[in-house]
């Protein structure tokens, strides 16, 4: 008798939890530096100035953006670089790659001492190792997911991003209150960051390939062992079958299109509606504001009137905490249930609400006493709080589940790649004109956040469509790419072959590489 629930996929959740811990790395890398660079012993470490808070000082603000955003500019061409070589050599090595990639430029980051280029340098280089997981990971879970639990499951990439992002920012605070100022206080926070990198890198060498990867180089066999090894059965579990059955023609009505992956079939109607959607999903991700306030957040507190250092600090830790306990309550109770489209919707709504708030009060009530918090700064405080509710329960976690599972197998790298290089692209952008949009535009930046936050509600309201509890295969029918009926003649003729072959082992001569069908029925 199967496993049910949890335990049937074990080891599913054991692949996330490994695989995630690029994800923590991605949200920890993004989330370090920017209370990093409010500490008095970096800014006395690299020459900058030490008796100015937030981005009033134009080199302090310079200096924040370049740190930051050079992490984004490496990630960019990570992310790219992925969806060539996941897709030649699958995704389970890849991830390991990009792991050694991304310890190399934490190492780097760490040992730096009064060069500013190093940091500069470690960051591009560990960009490169984010990019790339963050291209690859959600990839990598989403394939191995049954259609029930994947929008939670591949959300999860979403809350161990916000887990790294805390546990970064509460780090600062602790470090800031308990370690003496010195080289020692900001090298703590930096250089923690390779624990999680070596795990994932360990974690990988106990994980097996993605099953719609090796089927898609021919590895039948071999994609029907994994999936059965992920879901805790065998091979001739009906629902196994039925599922390597859908993969296969699905992978049959592709290769009949054309062999190997051309651009040109990227542009065909239901492809191309798909990886339009992809970009425009992450671009819209990128100009709600989250990162500006995410890579920001101390300066951000300082700017509406929470001026100390620890006091910053700890401001920015609670909204790390609001963030991981809602984006895990929403992953857990409301992605699967209420879907993505209606919760992409409600959270437009919402985040724009809350920014055209914090615009109007900071506007009305701007802070003079860097010695009191206000009212109007506690306001202020409890919107941007609200605003991450928001964020965390739609545009958080929802376009990576999205981004991973509307492409088609042949081009699932290529649209994911595509996705995670627009974020980190947009990424750039943003976190690059942050400091000096603050600097100089103060209440109108939230506004202007406010905004954007509307006009993407409205995109999502006439593209995005319901996936909700559909598997990948049927991601065709949904986008017309294939009719139902014709997508269903071909899985029972998969069917009633009665094997699925290893194509390979019969080049060989072992013909005795076939998994029988013959108990299996069409769903």
């Amino acid at each position: 008798m199967a496993e049910k629930g949890f335990f049937r996929n074990r080891r599913l959740y054991f692949l996330a939890l490994t695989t995630y811990m690029g994800s923590i790395l991605f949200g920890y890398d993004t989330g370090v530096m920017g209370s990093v660079l409010a500490l008095k012993s970096f800014k006395k470490d690299f020459g900058l100035p030490t008796d100015i808070t937030g981005f009033a000082n134009a080199h302090n603000a310079q200096v924040s953006s370049n740190v930051v955003s050079l992490l984004t500019a490496g990630c960019f061409f990570g992310a790219i670089a992925a969806a060539f070589l996941n897709d030649r050599f699958g995704r389970r090595f890849t991830l390991m790659g990009f792991s050694v990639v991304f310890l190399i430029g934490a190492v780097v980051q760490t040992t730096a001492h009064h060069h500013i280029g190093q940091i500069y340098a470690g960051r591009v280089i560990a960009g490169l190792g984010v990019g790339g997981m963050s291209s690859v990971t959600p990839l990598y879970v989403s394939e191995n997911c049954p259609p029930k639990i994947r929008g939670r499951v591949t959300g999860l990439f979403q809350e161990f991003i916000v887990i790294g992002v805390t546990f970064a920012y509460w780090l600062n605070y602790g470090v800031a209150l308990h370690v003496p100022a010195g080289t020692k206080q900001w090298r703590i926070p930096v250089g923690i960051q390779i624990i999680p990198g070596a795990f994932l890198l360990i974690g990988l060498c106990f994980l097996k390939e993605s099953p719609r990867w090796l089927m898609k180089q021919g590895r039948y066999k071999d994609g029907t062992a994994a999936l059965a090894y992920m879901r805790c059965t065998n091979i001739s579990d009906p629902d196994i079958l039925q599922e390597i059955a859908e993969i296969r023609a699905a992978i049959e009505e592709e290769l009949t299109e054309s062999e190997g992956v051309k651009w040109k079939e990227c542009l065909k109607p239901g492809n191309r509606k798909r990886f339009f959607i992809g970009f425009c999903i992450m671009f819209w991700q990128q100009f709600s504001g989250t990162n500006s306030i995410g890579y920001y957040a101390p300066q951000i507190f300082q700017t509406v009137g929470v001026s100390k250092t620890n006091a910053s600090l700890f401001a920015t830790g609670i909204y790390g905490t609001v963030k991981v306990c809602t984006t895990a309550v929403f992953l857990f109770i409301g992605i699967d249930r209420l879907g993505r489209r209606k919760s992409l919707l409600f959270g437009a709504a919402w985040m724009g609400t809350a920014m055209f708030i914090i615009g109007g009060v900071l506007h009305a009530h701007p802070p003079t006493n860097v010695n009191v918090v206000s009212h109007a700064s506690i306001a202020m405080v409890v919107f941007i709080y609200l605003f991450v509710v928001g964020y965390s329960c739609s545009w958080g976690p929802i376009p990576w589940v999205y981004l991973s599972e509307i492409f088609p197998t042949r081009l699932r790298p290529y649209g994911v790649g595509m996705g995670a290089a627009t974020q980190w692209l947009f990424n750039f952008c943003i976190t690059e004109i942050t400091p000096s949009a603050i600097n100089h535009l103060g209440w109108k930046t939230f506004l202007m956040f406010g905004i954007f936050c509307m006009s993407m509600g409205t995109w999502a309201f006439f593209f995005i469509k319901e996936t909700k509890g559909k598997s990948l295969e049927e991601m065709d029918v949904l986008f017309g790419v294939v009719d139902e009926n014709t997508r269903r003649e071909h899985v029972e003729r998969v069917l009633n072959k009665g094997t699925v072959v290893d194509e390979t082992e019969i080049e060989e001569g072992n013909k005795g590489a076939s998994v029988q069908l013959e108990n299996a029925g069409v769903k």
